[in-house]
């Protein structure tokens, strides 16, 4: 029965219901959490924008998830669950695409099993249909590779799908858009393929399209807007010299993410400093991030073993490519974090091309989409002195997808005892994950006592519509009270050389909602409400003399 069942397309039907039952289970557990993340609730504003309701927005923050979530919000289900309904449903598209992706390598069996790895990965858990557009935008970035893929070897009508996700996976996360990174080194490898099934009329048609959608989304924000904001970000993410150590997430270090790997991958439960921080950092990992580390590490090394195998055989011109991809790696290291990333990006994928194109045959396709995948992400986020711990989720696909590859090519291991040890992992990690799952799924003390405190606030004041608002968490208390705040955070203030008081009379606010400063007091207010938190944060309330 097992035998009928591991079929590429009945294994598809079970990775779809184990999808959709897990993250079910994940949008009942965020919905006891609820959203205390800022740029959730901005995305939220965004929505209810889109929905012709103006509570403030930011519409320089890429808008498809917002969008998305204004489909339901219009069909007047306003609420924080239809966020997590729409991440939901996205998540399950990522389960399934990675099992798509993993399949061209691997047994549906194992594939299932890959999937479902990612998808119970800690950091991947408590961010998964949180409402953050990391994840969204990684799903539509997978497809945006699958029909890449699909239209090379099986129909040329692919590449305008493949180019739609594309531009969903930019548009919801702009730094999504170096997943363009594998596309163009599996486009390359493959131009044969292309070449093929290509015809002037069907490039020119191609081509035509991608300038049309272009040309549409450039108009739409210029007229809106007058600008297109992410060029400016761009600039801003490639030089580090832009961000500010006041940014809560300032870190420098390059090896942040590498450092931190363990805690991001399995832990039994969050810390204690969780709901304040909101990063899995703190967490303490469990012996199977090491064991997952360490699988992973040997399999990325396996993938250029054959080179150093079979050394011996190589001919002049070989030595000669060898040699120039050996300089640009090194090149690539001296100059990290002293250039732009965009150069180690490039002198990265420089060298992984010429190493492909010269020594095709001792490759395989997917084995160096996932170690581009990889590096790529690794690259950009450890340079940014912005550390997230959301941010490196997209590198956990390949650290799976290496775990894998080092099982199933043990020596003298079958495949049905390769399968066997990932199942047991897979076990092992089903039961950290149940242990995980149980310690976040609570309301969040923080979050509850902002809403208390703007249901006090409402009730304190029938006509607060009518006055103007501001908080050091705007955003948060803009869609509490359905009502824009405006946030204004003293350290911010003060680090900009501002008067924390002539910024509130600047803005005429008539209550200020100190939420995370502490303040002790405000000159020209006075206290009228104090959060009965036990929590380091109380939520208080100022109404000006």
């Amino acid at each position: 029965m097992f035998e009928k069942l591991n079929t590429k397309k009945n294994m598809l039907a079970v990775v779809f219901v184990c999808s959709v039952i897990y993250t079910s289970i994940l949008v009942c557990m965020q919905n006891i959490i609820g959203v205390n993340y800022w740029d959730i609730f901005v995305y939220l504003q965004n929505a209810m924008l889109f929905s012709n309701i103006n509570i403030g927005s930011q519409l320089a923050l890429p808008p498809v998830l917002s969008l998305l979530v204004a489909i339901p919000f219009r069909m007047g289900f306003i609420s924080e669950l239809s966020l997590f309904c729409v991440s939901g449903l996205l998540f399950i598209a990522l389960l399934v695409g990675i099992y798509l992706l993993f399949i061209r390598r691997y047994t549906p069996f194992i594939s299932f099993m890959g999937s479902m790895f990612f998808g119970m990965l800690s950091v991947v858990v408590t961010w998964a249909v949180s409402g953050s557009c990391d994840l969204p935008a990684l799903s539509f970035a997978i497809w945006a590779i699958l029909f890449t893929i699909y239209a090379l070897d099986y129909d040329f009508k692919y590449f305008y799908v493949a180019f739609i996700c594309f531009i969903c996976a930019f548009f919801t996360r702009y730094t999504e858009g170096f997943i363009l990174f594998v596309i163009l080194r599996y486009f390359v490898m493959n131009i044969d393929k292309f070449k093929k099934q290509a015809t002037k009329k069907k490039v020119i048609k191609l081509v035509a399209f991608m300038l049309l959608c272009g040309g549409v989304i450039a108009a739409a924000y210029l007229i809106n807007q007058g600008r297109i904001p992410f060029i400016s970000q761009f600039i801003e993410v490639s030089k580090s010299s832009q961000v500010s150590s006041v940014n809560i997430g300032y870190d420098p270090n390059p090896l942040y993410y590498i450092q931190n790997m363990p805690q991001l991958l399995t832990s039994m439960y969050v810390s204690s400093t969780y709901d304040a921080t909101l990063t899995c950092v703190s967490n303490m990992p469990t012996i199977l991030s090491y064991v997952i580390m360490a699988l992973a590490a040997v399999g990325v090394v396996s993938v250029f073993y054959p080179l150093f195998k079979d050394r011996c055989e190589f001919s002049r011109s070989d030595k000669i490519i060898i040699a120039i991809c050996t300089l640009l790696a090194i090149v690539c290291i001296i100059s990290y974090t002293h250039v732009s990333y965009i150069i180690s990006e490039v002198l990265f994928l420089a060298v992984v091309i010429l190493l492909c194109k010269k020594f095709r045959s001792k490759f395989n396709d997917m084995d160096i989409s996932m170690f581009i995948l990889m590096g790529v992400f690794i690259i950009m986020h450890s340079y940014h002195p912005v550390k997230v711990d959301r941010y490196i989720m997209a590198v956990f696909i390949p650290v799976v997808y290496f775990m894998i590859k080092t099982i199933v090519e043990i020596p003298k291991l079958n495949i049905k005892n390769a399968t066997k040890i990932i199942a047991v992992l897979l076990i092992i990690l089903t039961l950290i994950n149940t242990s995980y799952i149980t310690s976040l799924a609570h309301p969040n003390e923080h979050t509850t006592d902002e809403k208390d405190a703007a249901n006090w606030l409402q009730n304190y004041d029938e006509n607060y519509t009518q006055h103007n608002i501001s908080s050091d968490r705007g955003v948060a208390f803009s869609w509490y009270l359905k009502k824009y705040t405006y946030t204004t955070i003293p350290r911010v203030v003060e680090a900009n050389n501002d008067s924390f008081n002539e910024t509130l009379n600047s803005i005429n606010a008539t209550y200020y909602i100190d939420s995370t400063s502490n303040l002790t007091h405000i000159d020209g207010y006075h206290e009228i409400y104090s959060s009965n938190s036990t929590q380091i944060n109380k939520i208080k309330i100022y109404e000006k003399n």
